[in-house]
């Protein structure tokens, strides 16, 4: 005969929570893996150990960060496409090698909508012009910037990583602007930030996280954002808009899974990660890199993934760009 408290507990069970302490211990993980496809010291391996810091403990025993840079991201985000779909291996990534690359390149050895997983976004953030010593310290904004390079072209040029986000807002601009820009190709955005300080390029596109610091000591001088509005962290930056130029780039960042992850897995994961970036003390370890803490579902990660493919489909085909190896 079915007592109320055994009839209870079946509906508890029916709903799932009594499932929840039982998903837990049987998905405590001993190692998580979170790979970076681009070089230490930039700010998308900033955030993942950030990331994997608040992870350790509570999603894995140990979290390790590896960076496997090379082919602009495309080697790391392989080696997680065919890594075990157990919650044990994730990406972690800006936008642009899973909306970007798939429109550029004629031969990529991942399918961006099909080999992965959207698991949870960590934040979104836009890209700043930046120039250093190569330009002369008279040049304060983006109408001087265009006059020295209308009229230095030979010199005239930005780094970012090719084919990444940071590399078509450049082209977007120098397209706007009417000016010669000319883009030199980097495995990353440090790489980049260590040359314009040297004064090897006259300026660069890069995520704001890389270059504040630069920029608060006077080493950089930032003359535009591509934000949609003025960022909190330079408020006294005007975006590119604003100026009248149309150029718009402000994408997620996030962990991706290889597809074949389990649904209660990715949950679970996201459950983990949006814990630690909406915790005061990381929310504020996040403005205090120069990035903005942005938390989404699975579900809504996805609609967001899949748009931001679509509309880099549209940007890429504007500029005719295609990739060569």
């Amino acid at each position: 005969m079915q007592t109320r408290r055994s009839a209870l507990r079946g509906l508890a069970a029916a709903a799932g929570l009594l499932a929840v302490p039982a998903l837990r211990a049987q998905t405590v993980l001993k190692q998580l893996t979170i790979v970076v496809a681009f070089p230490a010291g930039g700010a998308t391996d900033a955030v993942a150990r950030l990331v994997g810091e608040g992870l350790r403990g509570k999603y894995a025993e140990t979290v390790i960060v590896e960076n496997r840079a090379g082919g602009s991201g495309r080697i790391g985000t392989t080696y997680v496409k065919n890594a075990a779909a157990d919650g044990s291996v994730l990406l972690f990534t800006p936008s642009f090698p899973l909306a970007i690359f798939p429109h550029i390149y004629k031969a990529l050895p991942y399918d961006a909508l099909q080999d992965f997983v959207p698991v949870a976004t960590t934040s979104r953030g836009g890209f700043g012009l930046s120039v250093g010593p190569a330009v002369p310290a008279s040049v304060r904004t983006v109408a001087e910037f265009i006059a020295w390079c209308k009229a230095h072209p030979d010199n005239a040029t930005f780094g970012a990583p090719a084919g990444g986000g940071q590399h078509f807002a450049g082209v977007q601009f120098a397209r706007a602007a009417a000016v010669p820009l000319r883009m030199v190709p980097y495995k990353g955005g440090a790489p980049s930030v260590v040359d314009v300080l040297g004064g090897h390029i006259a300026a660069v596109v890069t995520p704001l996280p890389e270059v504040l610091q630069h920029v608060k000591e006077g080493k950089l001088r930032m003359l535009a954002t591509t934000t949609a509005q003025r960022s909190r962290f330079t408020p006294e930056v005007p975006t590119l808009r604003e100026l009248g130029y149309d150029v718009l780039f402000q994408d997620w960042s996030g962990l991706v899974a290889p597809a074949r992850m389990p649904r209660e897995m990715v949950a679970r994961a996201n459950a983990a990660v949006n814990e630690v970036i909406r915790s005061p003390a990381g929310t504020q370890r996040m403005l205090d890199l120069g990035t903005e803490p942005d938390a989404h579902t699975p579900e809504s990660f996805a609609v967001l993934y899949r748009s931001t493919y679509e509309r880099y489909r549209e940007v890429v085909k504007a500029t005719g760009f295609t990739a060569e190896d």
